[in-house]
């Protein structure tokens, strides 16, 4: 892993949060796990949304995905 990336313990630990609200989880950890390391990688290079990474996902599907969870307070509640 490097040093931008989240490690497995600390993967483990977010997925404890994370299973224990309804509609984040949906079986597909390698899906959700990319999910949330491309909004970590926006909001750590402040970059624009079309600058993610082909390899984190389609920017406009990881920027609608964030806003949902956004509006829906799930971030809110898994950073606490």
């Amino acid at each position: 892993m490097t040093r931008t990336s989240l490690d497995d313990a600390q993967w483990v630990s977010l997925m404890l949060v994370m299973q224990q609200i309804p509609l984040v989880w949906k079986r597909d950890d390698v899906a959700l796990r990319r999910f949330v390391e491309a909004a970590l990688w926006i909001c750590r290079t402040g970059a624009p949304w079309r600058d993610l990474p082909d390899g984190l996902g389609l920017w406009s599907s990881v920027y609608h995905r964030w806003r949902r969870w956004c509006l829906r307070g799930w971030w809110e509640v898994i950073f606490q």
